[in-house]
């Protein structure tokens, strides 16, 4: 079985919500992910401030 592949604008929204008081589980469960897989997006954009993930987001919404 192939593996999943998430958009990095997808992956950010996920991140800056946990940035913003959500928790791994609560996001895994909302959105039908692991929670490892949350956990691992959230370790890697962790260091990213939630305003630059949110101009990110924007970035790719508007190019959509």
């Amino acid at each position: 079985m192939k593996a999943k592949r998430y958009s990095t604008e997808f992956k950010s929204s996920i991140v800056a919500l946990y940035n913003e008081g959500r928790t791994t589980n609560s996001l895994a469960n909302e959105y039908h992910l692991a929670v490892q897989t949350v956990t691992g997006w959230v370790k890697n954009l962790k260091s990213i401030p939630t305003a630059l993930i949110l101009k990110i987001v924007h970035f790719f919404s508007i190019r959509s």
